[in-house]
């Protein structure tokens, strides 16, 4: 469900997976979304889907980074530091780097970028483990120089996803359908014009 380019079936896979738990959508205390960065389209599809949701059921959104769900995948790796590369076309990726903290936690430093992807790739720390589709993208220069997390760890999971939204539900860091807003950074190309 989580992997690159299957947002066309969305909703078949809300239903399998609200069968498969016996959970119906009434039943759910919050809705997570990720926020982006990513495609324009799977982040436009999957934010309304969430809008939509808590829209109808009056229920909360936790939004989470999409980078930050990439970084906490390295828990299973036990990696300390973690460098993530979203491929956003062009020549670029949508990065960040993260460390982990003396409580176990993976931090984002600096902000979430869209760099050229030689300018991330001269930015990677030596002792990180690099991971996101970027890496299979723009990663020829980084063969022998950087471990990689699995491919299969390259995409938010659903593991991934239900701690980043605990995290944000026990911080109150919650939001409904109005207030839901997407991270753009290709804001040149994203912008929506008011016609009348």
């Amino acid at each position: 469900m989580f992997e690159k380019g299957q947002s066309e079936g969305l909703f078949f896979l809300v239903r399998r997976g609200l069968k498969k738990t016996g959970f119906d959508l009434c039943d759910m205390t919050a809705f997570a979304a990720g926020r982006g960065p990513g495609s324009f389209t799977g982040l436009r599809i999957g934010l309304s889907v969430a809008k939509g949701f808590s829209f109808a059921f009056s229920r909360p959104v936790l939004a989470f980074s999409s980078l930050e769900a990439i970084a906490y995948n390295a828990d299973t790796a036990g990696t300390k530091t973690v460098s993530v590369a979203v491929d956003a076309r062009r020549g670029n990726v949508y990065s960040r780097l993260y460390r982990r903290n003396a409580k176990g936690e993976m931090v984002g430093l600096k902000r979430e970028a869209l760099v050229p992807a030689p300018v991330w790739a001269s930015g990677i720390p030596a002792d990180a483990v690099v991971a996101g589709d970027g890496v299979s993208t723009y990663g020829a220069e980084l063969k022998g120089k950087f471990a990689a997390l699995e491919e299969s760890l390259w995409y938010p999971t659903p593991e991934s996803i239900s701690r980043l939204a605990l995290e944000a539900w026990r911080a109150g860091e919650k939001t409904d359908a109005e207030g839901l807003r997407a991270v753009y950074l290709y804001s040149r190309d994203c912008q929506v014009k008011k016609t009348c």
